[in-house]
């Protein structure tokens, strides 16, 4: 029997163990074995998930810290220490340990994961929003990513992409419980909101609409110009609507994502010689961006300068 084969029984042993959720006695089973072979990279990765899930969390760092001196390269290695950061309150070593991770392996969904969690508790909520996307992007079966950004969203109020988030997830993600609780939980809160906004048989209070300078009595115009209003009025609207739909997606989304992408280029220091492209891209966006917004604005004007022809009280 090779010195491999003879490694690698002991370490099945332990993994079987870990399944069976019987943490300490792979715990003991690890340890002596590390003692006998302690350049065993798979033995040192299974040490520190054991320390983890016995919440010896500062233990399980230094194991990992351990497997990443033992293998720079290892992707999985980073991410883990990065969650154990996260789970220590050390959101600014989890940030660098994950973009290493990310960084090794552009398809480190775990990597994506942890990194977002790390960027919330440092309220950076777009980069964050940004990266439990990725993460759902390279793994559309991860409950927790649609969990944690379904919540970010309802705290963000933004009840609607909650709920087209949380009904995807629930869709990807079937036997989760949290998923379901968690849309359950936009969905009533979005209900609140329209119910507080517009309440049934709420009648208007005359005096607080003269307060707000709002007109309650019709205005003499005729049926011409009436029609001619309208149909102005409604055109303008429409471009305000054509131009900010994607102006909200290109600063909800793409900004955001080229963001995250700038943010990770000049962590790594930029060893692709991605970011003058990245940043042209960037920029482009805030110039489409800027050119939405000019649209908006003129339709606006447009409605104003019009009423206040044909209604001088406005």
């Amino acid at each position: 029997m090779t010195s491999d084969s003879a490694a690698a029984q002991p370490l099945q042993v332990a993994r079987q163990l870990l399944r069976e959720r019987k943490v300490a006695d792979a715990s003991k089973l690890l340890h002596t074995f590390m003692e006998q072979n302690v350049e065993n990279r798979e033995g040192q990765e299974l040490l520190g998930m054991v320390l983890f899930m016995s919440k010896k969390f500062e233990e399980a760092k230094a194991a990992f810290e351990q497997l990443t001196r033992m293998d720079p390269t290892n992707a999985t290695a980073w991410a883990n220490l990065g969650a154990v950061q996260n789970t220590l309150g050390d959101h600014h070593g989890a940030t660098k340990s994950l973009r290493k991770a990310i960084h090794r392996d552009k398809k480190s969904a775990s990597g994506y994961y942890n990194l977002a969690i790390a960027q919330k508790a440092l309220k950076m909520n777009s980069m964050a929003v940004s990266a439990y996307k990725e993460a759902i992007k390279l793994d559309p079966a991860m409950a927790e990513a649609y969990t944690n950004l379904g919540n970010m969203y309802i705290e963000m109020n933004n009840l609607t992409q909650a709920i087209k988030l949380l009904e995807k997830g629930v869709e990807q993600c079937p036997q989760s419980k949290k998923v379901a609780a968690v849309l359950e939980k936009a969905r009533v809160a979005k209900s609140g909101t329209r119910r507080v906004d517009a309440p049934l048989g709420r009648l208007v209070n005359e005096e607080e609409l003269a307060k707000k300078q709002i007109r309650t009595t019709r205005r003499g115009l005729s049926s011409a110009v009436r029609i001619h209003e309208r149909e102005t009025l409604q055109d303008l609207g429409k471009k305000i609507r054509r131009s900010t739909r994607p102006l909200v997606e290109l600063a909800s989304t793409r900004l955001q994502q080229q963001l995250h992408i700038m943010d990770l280029a000049v962590a790594q220091k930029d060893a692709r010689g991605e970011a003058p492209a990245k940043f042209e891209e960037m920029v482009a966006t805030i110039d489409e961006m800027d050119r939405l917004r000019s649209v908006a604005v003129t339709a606006i004007s447009e409605i104003k300068t019009h009423l206040e022809k044909t209604d001088p009280g406005i």
